[in-house]
């Protein structure tokens, strides 16, 4: 059998006495993987019992095979078995509609994408939504009229956490059941865009719970051990993690979405140092943050790339980058956008503000000098990037614009405000009451 070089989906095709069976299998080389450029399928048919495989009806064994070309070898393991012909069709039907329409996206955003021009990304004021919320018409039109009215300027969409939200060609995707595609997000990029909206697409990458839960071949693992560290958080650096996380990014970047976001970019506290230092865990993050890079400048160049980053970092760098990994002077030359978390919420009451000594209030000052501590860790190459998360939730009128006035006072323009279960009315009511400086508005 003909091998190419490229990256390989494997279906094995066999039969009992009454139903014809498929397995799919996915590799990545183990090495040299930059010569894996473009998809491929291939159908190996055998009989039930066949000595080619090694397998008998309903059992399939691990398949090693390796490239004539390259030497490079590849392993896989089953991720799906479709019980019927009825099955297999149903499945590849969904595969090529998906990937029809991954096409009109395509084609559509070469028409349209470069006609609209998203401007600067660091002074946009916006605020987050989570899946269930952009699904709803109603609430997301209504979002963005009241940002319009109100001085905002971006909305944040959760498009990745456990499962992907919208409708993906993505096979990895697909084989693992992992696709709930509550809105359609070409549609909402064109709405944003035609209400002047910047679009911002929310992607968790470590926390992955049922990624890992369905294939523990990609959870953090103890490096001297090999045992798995729980069943929630995936490796960055595993390359099956990278190939899922491509193909997902790579349809956000094709729906027009004018910036994607990464979220939980980093390794769990829960589990201490795992044998690991800051660097290592940075060196394993890091390859993360490139395949991002790469993903959009190949499919959707002016699209930004940003990272939601813990707020400590700018506090105490080395003593936090240890357990985190999250490296962000590394990572600053691969991004356009950098986003401390500055939720007063989340900084212990009295270790960090005292009355009477810091200027302002808590809610100023917390933020305030966690931009300034950015700033002087990301020197003037990359502190220009800095667009932070401030908090929504448990804030009154002049708390949230204290929270605003700190990112102007640092020297920022732009912020994305959280709050889990999208209420803004606050943020709406403060919006305007905000004086914006000149510099914010070019």
């Amino acid at each position: 059998m003909r091998v190419n070089i490229c990256r390989v989906q494997f279906f094995v095709v066999y039969y009992t006495e009454h139903t014809q069976h498929i397995s799919s299998f996915s590799f990545l080389p183990m090495r040299r993987p930059a010569v894996l450029t473009r998809p491929c399928l291939f159908v190996l048919r055998a009989a039930a019992g066949s000595a080619l495989l090694g397998i008998a009806a309903y059992a399939v064994v691990q398949l090693a095979i390796v490239l004539p070309t390259t030497g490079d070898t590849l392993t896989g393991q089953v991720v799906q078995v479709l019980q019927s012909q009825e099955d297999v069709q149903e499945y590849m039907e969904r595969r090529r509609q998906a990937a029809e329409r991954m096409e009109q996206i395509r084609l559509e955003r070469e028409l349209s994408h470069a006609a609209a021009p998203q401007g600067r990304g660091d002074n946009k004021m916006g605020v987050y939504l989570t899946a269930s919320s952009a699904a709803k018409d109603d609430f997301l039109q209504e979002t963005m009229d009241r940002l319009i009215a109100t001085g905002g300027a971006a909305i944040v969409i959760d498009v990745k956490g456990s499962f992907v939200y919208f409708h993906t060609s993505s096979p990895l995707a697909g084989e693992l059941d992992l696709v709930r595609p509550l809105y359609d997000l070409p549609e909402i990029v064109t709405k944003a865009k035609e209400k002047g909206i910047y679009t911002i697409a929310r992607l968790i990458a470590s926390k992955d719970p049922v990624f890992a839960g369905r294939n523990p071949d990609v959870r953090i693992k103890h490096p001297n051990t090999n045992v798995t560290m729980g069943d929630t958080w995936v490796d960055l650096s595993n390359p099956t993690v990278l190939e899922y996380n491509r193909q997902v990014i790579r349809d956000v970047v094709m729906s027009g979405i004018d910036e994607v976001n990464i979220d939980y970019i980093r390794y769990p506290t829960e589990f201490g140092r795992i044998a690991l230092t800051g660097a290592e865990k940075a060196d394993r993050i890091e390859q993360f943050v490139r395949m991002a890079r790469e993903t959009i400048d190949e499919y959707g160049p002016s699209t930004r790339l940003g990272l939601s980053t813990y707020a400590i970092l700018g506090w105490n760098f080395p003593v936090n980058l240890e357990p985190l990994g999250q490296d962000v002077v590394r990572f600053a030359p691969y991004v356009d956008i950098i986003s401390p978390m500055a939720y007063p919420q989340t900084f212990a009451e009295g270790a960090y503000y005292i009355p009477g000594v810091h200027p302002r209030s808590r809610e100023y000052y917390l933020v305030y000098r966690t931009l300034t501590g950015y700033a002087e860790l990301l020197g003037p190459d990359h502190a220009h990037k800095l667009r932070p998360w401030i908090q929504g939730y448990f804030m009154n009128n002049r708390q949230f614009r204290d929270e605003a006035e700190a990112v102007f006072d640092a020297g920022y323009c732009g912020f994305t405000v959280w709050s889990a279960g999208n209420y803004y009315d606050v943020v709406y009511g403060a919006l305007p009451q905000l004086t914006v400086p000149e510099r914010c508005k070019a």
